[in-house]
């Protein structure tokens, strides 16, 4: 062997070494329990795909959460991540019953506050629609209000729970720490398995409310491990409280971006096509995955050391964390962010694939993933930048930046929405975090160089180590650095104001807003022919560019509809809907569903409506006169040749092998038409009307087009069936994933009309 040559035991403890500095034990803790709690939520999500599919109940249920999030980041979140560590640890340099004194203060502000502002939202609980979620209506509305209510009770125990955290981050006991969103996970999950078949999506709402109690149990066993014992203290004189109030407002400021963020794009995505919000959210929980593993378990796990480097003036200890914990991140997650984007739609197939999400649902989920995996290194960065400038004692510097990001999501994702449609969401927040991280990486190294050359950032904790040479105190000199900061300041306000009225918006001025189809109304003609034929009909062949259809009837029986405005073709996401209230009129007995549809029908075509039982039975002897069915009701050609013989245009019957065809052909025939189809469900024992639609585009436009969701009145309601449930009350939006538990294949027992078995009928408009 060659003199001075290195043994094998030295490259081992070299290797150690590097590794130990690259992946801290703290931060593979952090990442191992933060993995296994998105495994976690990985069954959460599935069981959620699989019970409820990205319709509106899950809607309703991710939509409740944002608002009481909200308040938890702003009134508690918001202000203790960022400054509480620093101080802790420089109180307990001087005195470790200072520390805990300190920190029972902060534990006490915290769950009164956020008591409090439970306590206001869930009385406000109704008026908090127009702001979250302004496209839900009906039932929607009312399962939104009932688990927001529930909702409301987790901030408060997340309040004490995020402030044990913050201990024991401090004391960097980081196995409770990384324990508690697992067993919130697993208490959502519960209540979804035991609770969700008796009263469903409300069960994992309850489940909600018991993963946060055990979020806050785990927490708590770890705090008896360290020397704090948690108890209320009204002594808010306590030092470090008053620098911790000044440190903590700038952070609240920032902190509540996020959830405002994903506030405005739940407000964005809910005038999207159905399933939107739901697509949004699956998608952000599988991007969060790295970036938790990674960037945040990292940039915690080196956050008490930086502070505590801070506060001694230990610049190259300092510098030496950052550098490495960058380098560590950078090079995992944009590892990370590419394998996300490659698999993304497998990795959605596989892992939220079935039961009630369908094709449309993996395939709009998929396409908002990839997308987000751009932001995966940014997002991770932002976390690790962040951390370095509060153990500095400035909690200013992110809050410009945050705020900046969110100026720029907002405006771009309102930019890009009109031409890429869903995908402009994670496209803006990819923006956002890009020009985030590129602000805080400027202000950083300013202030890593004033570590050690002057008194350590707080004026309680020790001295830092003098240099003895004067530095500098900026970069630009005082008067351009003032007029700067002012200029900033007024920019900063005036887009805040505008990024933060679009995010509060309801979205009335996207282009993409659902579309409501004028009608010419006109009132229904008096006379109800006896048996004709009517005119012959046509199904139009491709989409047409031409003013369509008619809009209503001429006034006297027999007579082509009157042409009536039609809305101008519109790209990219489209919704349309004929049905004004009151034009619902239910069927008056058991075998009159279809005069009862046409009856609805009709007065979607007129100027009033007209719900009378007189009507509703001449209808009757009309339909019975042209095509009686054995059972004593009607068949849908009477439906089909009953209105063109009352004026109301030609209808044809039409029988479809799928019911993706069927729904593709009434969408685009009462778009070219402005008149409203019909559905035989219940295996042709019932009728529909469908007066709108949801699609991936206009149907006027192109054929190339998939329709989400359709509006419809079904006339059995309110009533309910032994067989099918209770009906959906009218203008009902029901995803077209969820059509098949109604709308079967025909199979009547009469066999009068064998063409139909086992095929998909419908009645639509034609010209």
């Amino acid at each position: 062997m060659r003199p001075n040559a290195p043994s094998y035991a030295s490259y081992v403890r070299r290797t150690r070494a590097m590794l130990s500095t690259a992946l801290p034990r703290g931060a593979l803790i952090l990442s191992s329990l933060t993995f296994a709690g998105y495994l976690m939520g990985l069954v959460r999500d599935r069981m959620f795909a699989h019970t409820f599919g990205a319709g509106p109940e899950l809607d309703a249920y991710n939509a409740a959460f944002v608002l009481p999030e909200l308040a938890l980041d702003v009134l508690v979140a918001g202000g203790l991540v960022a400054p509480f560590v620093p101080i802790f640890i420089g109180l307990r340099a001087d005195a470790s019953e200072a520390a805990r004194a300190f920190g029972r203060a902060v534990l006490t502000m915290a769950v009164g506050v956020m008591a409090v502002a439970a306590g206001l939202l869930f009385i406000f609980a109704p008026q908090t629609i127009a702001l979250i979620a302004p496209g839900f209506q009906g039932d929607q509305r009312e399962l939104y209000i009932e688990l927001f209510r529930i909702m409301c009770v987790t901030p408060v125990i997340f309040a004490a729970s995020l402030v044990l955290g913050e201990i024991l981050v401090a004391e960097r006991s980081f196995l409770a720490y990384g324990l508690a969103p697992l067993m919130y996970n697993g208490g959502i999950v519960a209540g979804t398995v035991l609770l969700g078949p008796r009263i469903g999506i409300v069960g994992a709402a309850v489940g909600a409310v018991v993963g946060a109690l055990a979020h806050l149990a785990i927490r708590v066993a770890g705090i008896y491990r360290t020397r704090f014992r948690p108890r209320p203290s009204l002594a808010f004189r306590t030092k470090g409280v008053a620098e911790f109030i000044r440190l903590m407002i700038p952070k609240m400021v920032s902190h509540p971006i996020e959830p405002l963020t994903f506030l405005y794009f739940t407000a964005l995505a809910s005038t999207l096509t159905p399933g939107s919000v739901s697509s949004v959210s699956f998608a952000r929980n599988f991007q969060s995955v790295p970036v938790s593993l990674i960037g945040a378990s990292f940039a915690i796990a080196a956050f008490p050391a930086m502070s505590t480097a801070a506060v001694a003036g230990d610049r190259p200890g300092f510098t030496r964390i950052f550098r490495s914990t960058l380098a560590t991140i950078t090079l995992l997650t944009i590892a990370a962010g590419l394998g996300l984007f490659i698999i993304s739609g497998l990795a959605i197939r596989v892992l939220l694939g079935g039961g009630a999400f369908d094709d449309t649902d993996i395939a709009r989920t998929t396409g908002v993933l990839a997308v987000f995996a751009i932001s995966v290194p940014l997002e991770s960065l932002t976390h690790l930048l962040s951390r370095a400038i509060y153990a500095t004692h400035n909690t200013i510097l992110p809050t410009v930046a945050s705020i900046v990001g969110f100026v720029a999501i907002v405006i771009s994702a309102q930019a890009l929405v009109p031409r890429i449609g869903l995908a402009a969401i994670p496209a803006g927040f990819a923006i956002g975090m890009g020009l985030k991280v590129v602000i805080m990486s400027l202000a950083l190294v300013p202030r890593i160089i004033r570590i050690g050359a002057a008194p350590a950032m707080s004026g309680r904790l020790p001295m830092a180590r003098r240099t003895g040479r004067r530095q500098p105190v900026g970069f630009m000199p005082s008067f351009l650095r003032t007029t700067a900061i002012g200029l900033a300041i007024v920019g900063l306000g005036a887009g805040v104001l505008y990024a933060t009225g679009q995010a509060l918006a309801s979205g009335a001025t996207l282009a993409v807003d659902p579309l409501v189809t004028p009608w010419a109304r006109l009132n229904p003609a008096t006379a109800l022919p006896s048996n004709s034929t009517g005119p012959a009909v046509s199904i139009l062949p491709s989409p047409s560019a031409q003013s369509p259809g008619a809009a209503g009837a001429s006034g006297s029986p027999g007579t082509s509809p009157r042409p009536s405005p039609s809305p101008s073709p519109t790209p990219g996401p489209f919704a349309m809907d004929l049905y004004k209230m009151g034009d619902y009129v239910g069927e008056l007995k058991d075998t009159w569903c279809v005069p009862a549809a046409m009856q609805t029908a009709m007065n979607i075509m007129d100027t009033g409506a007209d719900t009378s039982q007189r009507t509703q039975a001449h209808i009757f002897a009309l339909v019975r006169s042209i095509a009686p069915a054995p059972d004593g009701a009607a068949e849908p050609e009477a439906w089909a040749k009953g209105l063109a013989e009352l004026g109301y245009g030609n209808y044809a019957v039409t029988e479809k092998t799928t019911i993706k065809d069927a729904i593709h052909l009434a969408a685009r025939q009462i778009r070219v038409t402005n008149r409203p189809a019909g559905l035989m469900v219940w295996r042709g024992a019932h009728s529909w009307v469908v007066s709108g639609f949801t699609a991936t585009a206009d149907p006027e436009l192109t054929d190339n087009f998939v329709v989400t969701a359709v509006r419809i009145e079904d006339v059995w309601y309110p009533r309910l069936s032994t067989i099918w449930g209770y009906s959906r009350p009218p203008d009902a939006l029901v995803p077209v994933g969820a059509l098949p538990r109604d709308y079967l294949p025909w199979k009547r027992p009469s066999g009068a009309y064998p063409d139909k078995d086992g095929k998909f009928v419908l009645v639509i408009p034609t010209t």
